[in-house]
């Protein structure tokens, strides 16, 4: 699913809307500034999820060499 772009600007004004749609239509968002992607706004589930994969990873506690 491709995330829905917001600006700091829209986040500002309109972040319930934003975290709503987040939370229960599950919609990805992307938080821009000039352009530029800063953070991602998604569910705590798929956080979630990805903390467990990587905590479960094979080698996920050594560092990339």
């Amino acid at each position: 699913m491709e995330p829905k772009t917001y600006t700091t600007i829209d986040l500002r004004k309109q972040m319930g809307e934003i975290l709503d749609r987040t939370r229960i239509a599950g919609e990805p968002a992307a938080i821009t500034r000039k352009g530029k992607t800063l953070a991602y706004l998604v569910p705590a589930e798929w956080f979630d999820q990805y903390m467990a994969q990587q905590v479960s990873a094979p080698g996920a506690d050594q560092d990339a060499a």
